[in-house]
């Protein structure tokens, strides 16, 4: 299936550490940065230097860090290099207060950011820090891997893209055809309204009004993309319930959730939004925060 958007030049950031999802989030976006035609960055990031104010305490020196750091990001290049030969690959070993404070900045001038997580609901635990910082500040859309090993490279299952009729859900729908135009895959567009909790109508005209002013919406938000991705096979889903629990249900076996950003510029980024958050959280599949300010640069 060929893409009708230009591959953009900006590489594929993705953050690297020892974790079995860092190593599968880097394979997959491995995957996406040969399929938009550009270059994948490998970056790990080391810690400080400690300042002490008494007797130092035993740690691993900074040579030992360097040195597991190169072989974090060997180990990475190797996996990626074993299922795409000539994809153009940069390893970056920088330093840094945090992951964040590293990644951030690099997110300024990639297409994607990208980054492993081993949370997969409250039961075992939130995001971490970076996730989250980079989720509510970055300027580039930012995907947050999680899964199974198998499921390590973009396949053709679901990808499913939540739509409120806002401008940040234009933003997500923009990157869910994309994404399912590159790869082949079915997409769902989902849109929910009201609380989920059944309430009386006032006559069924009311109630039939209601309904086709929501599929109106979704209708609405997809106009135009049908003709730009004619490949792309679209299911419209329009149900009465809260937008979290209705994307989980969706997201189950699907490939990858796709939600928009309410940021826009500085302090708006740093309101992501309670749903796209919920879904960071919750969600057991990788799920992508497209950012309204990246396609208003590009004058989408």
């Amino acid at each position: 299936m060929t893409s009708t958007w230009t591959p953009p030049l900006e590489p594929v950031v993705v953050g690297v550490d020892n974790t079995a999802a860092a190593r599968a989030a880097a394979r997959w976006a491995g995957a996406v940065a040969e399929q938009m035609g550009t270059t994948l960055h490998l970056v790990h990031v080391l810690p400080r230097a400690p300042a002490f104010y008494a007797e130092p305490r035993p740690l691993p020196s900074y040579d030992d860090n360097r040195i597991a750091g190169e072989t974090l990001l060997a180990g990475a290049l190797r996996s990626i290099r074993s299922d795409r030969h000539a994809l153009s690959v940069e390893c970056s070993l920088l330093t840094g207060s945090t992951a964040a404070d590293v990644l951030l900045p690099l997110a300024n001038s990639a297409s994607m950011v990208v980054i492993g997580s081993t949370a997969t609901g409250p039961v075992q635990g939130y995001l971490n820090a970076t996730a989250l910082r980079l989720a509510h500040h970055s300027r580039s859309p930012v995907v947050v891997w999680r899964g199974t090993e198998k499921h390590a490279v973009p396949d053709r299952r679901t990808v499913v893209v939540g739509v409120d009729g806002s401008r940040c859900s234009v933003a997500a729908v923009a990157d869910g055809f994309d994404f399912t135009a590159r790869f082949d895959a079915p997409l769902v567009a989902v849109h929910s309204w009201g609380s989920g909790f059944p309430h009386p109508a006032e006559n069924e005209a009311d109630e039939v009004a209601v309904w086709q002013r929501e599929r109106a919406v979704l209708a609405e938000s997809l106009a135009g993309w049908g003709e730009r991705y004619p490949d792309v096979v679209v299911r419209e889903v329009v149900e009465c319930g809260g937008a979290g629990e209705v994307l989980l249900r969706w997201c189950t076996d699907a490939q990858l959730l796709i939600v928009g950003s309410h940021g826009h510029g500085a302090l708006g980024r740093a309101v992501l939004g309670s749903t796209s958050q919920d879904m960071l959280h919750r969600a057991r599949c990788p799920v992508m925060i497209s950012k309204v300010d990246r396609d208003a640069a590009n004058g989408a």
